[in-house]
């Protein structure tokens, strides 16, 4: 059932294939042209849609009127959601281009393929765009290697979920603005003021990475159960999932510091550096993959681990071709000074809450804690809807 349901929805998701590509060149113009609020807000489409879906669904499950299978409805359901959420972007982009009246100049693409800027376009975004394209590939292989686990993929899913989600905001919040930074300062008058930058947005990124890192490692379960574990995911599912959070949260650090030296090199012009290290890291995640399963029996936490220890030989590389390319300019002492410290206080902080909470869970349960966040939840919308 599941394999039909998966079909099923490849099928319904074609959409998000076609408009992607339009969708994504409507929001760098209308971010060139300052429209940044619906380039900002239009992603959220996609979300509500697939939230309504799940109303729908849940609406359906809860009438018990409609004689239908629930795990293809609710996968069908789903699908039609993340469909009808980007072809929702796209409307609103032609929406707006109508309203301003937008002229379509044809060009030829002959008169485009001679133009040397064109070329050099071409010539660093191809190798990103194939960076790119080995992170889906780098999950199919940790799914084909879960499929001989029971549970185990979808159990990835929720802990991988889990422990990135945080790093995409940090990764849209503090990375993303960088980047025009990062271009302006490539020149070798320049290479101070980068490094300095480089530095300050590394220990920016750890200042918020590692105490993540530190509280999902010591809390995971309990974190995993607040969040997640309700109707059919149950206290088992939980114990799987909180085993798996860990083993990709230590590798969080690692990520984020690869998503920060990656625009580095392609402000360089470099595009050439990231992929090969882009293609070994793929290579080294199937090889541990198989090492981790196949000899040391690790299952599905030794997947996680190796995506993580990707992460780190990634990052690791990056920075040492960076220092090595920007030599003489790299004061060690600014960086590993304060990572050394906030190491060190995260370790104390982790053991601390652990403690901590080995002492408080006889006393206060996790129903009690939810009755709590609802109770704060319900008065924040009451003191709201009074003001």
């Amino acid at each position: 059932m599941a394999r039909e349901t998966a079909i099923i929805q490849l099928k319904l998701m074609v959409p998000c294939i076609v408009f992607s590509g339009p969708v994504g060149l409507g929001y760098g113009r209308l971010s060139a042209e300052g429209n940044n609020f619906i380039a900002s807000i239009s992603p959220a489409l996609s979300s509500i849609s697939i939230a309504v879906s799940c109303v729908i669904y849940a609406f359906i499950r809860g009438s018990e009127k409609i004689p239908v299978d629930y795990t293809l409805f609710g996968g069908i359901l789903l699908a039609c959601g993340s469909s009808l959420g980007i072809i929702f972007q796209w409307l609103i982009q032609v929406t707006k281009y109508k309203k301003n009246r937008c002229d379509v100049a044809f060009m030829s693409w002959l008169n485009i393929l001679k133009d040397i800027d064109v070329n050099e376009f071409f010539m660093l975004m191809i190798p990103a765009t194939l960076v790119s394209g080995m992170v889906p590939i780098a999950s199919i292989t940790d799914f084909y290697f879960a499929s001989f686990i029971p549970g185990a993929a979808a159990a990835l899913s929720y802990a991988y979920l889990l422990a990135m989600a945080p790093l995409g905001i940090i990764s849209s919040a503090i990375v993303l603005p960088l980047v025009p930074t990062f271009s302006k300062l490539t020149k070798p008058s320049s290479w101070t003021s980068l490094m300095k930058n480089l530095e300050e947005a590394i220990l920016l990124c750890m200042v918020i990475a590692l105490p993540l890192t530190s509280t999902m490692c010591v809390l995971a379960k309990p974190i995993v159960s607040i969040v997640f574990q309700r109707f059919t995911f149950d206290s088992a599912v939980t114990t799987l999932v909180s085993t798996l959070l860990p083993c990709y949260s230590i590798g969080s650090p690692f990520y984020i510091i690869r998503e920060l030296l990656v625009p580095v090199f392609y402000a360089f012009g470099d595009s050439q550096l990231p992929f090969f290290i882009s293609t070994l890291a793929l290579v080294s995640n199937s090889f541990l993959d198989w090492l981790f399963i196949s000899k040391f029996c690790l299952g599905a936490q030794g997947l996680a681990l190796a995506t993580s220890f990707v992460h780190a030989l990634s990052a690791s590389l990056l920075l040492h071709l960076l220092l090595r390319k920007l030599k003489g300019l790299v004061n060690s002492t600014a960086l590993i000074g304060p990572l050394a410290q906030l190491v060190a206080c995260c370790v104390v902080s982790g053991i601390t809450t652990a403690v901590t909470h080995g002492i408080l869970q006889p006393l206060l349960s996790l129903s009690i804690l939810r009755s709590s966040l609802s109770l704060f939840n319900y008065s924040i919308i009451f003191h709201a809807q009074s003001l």
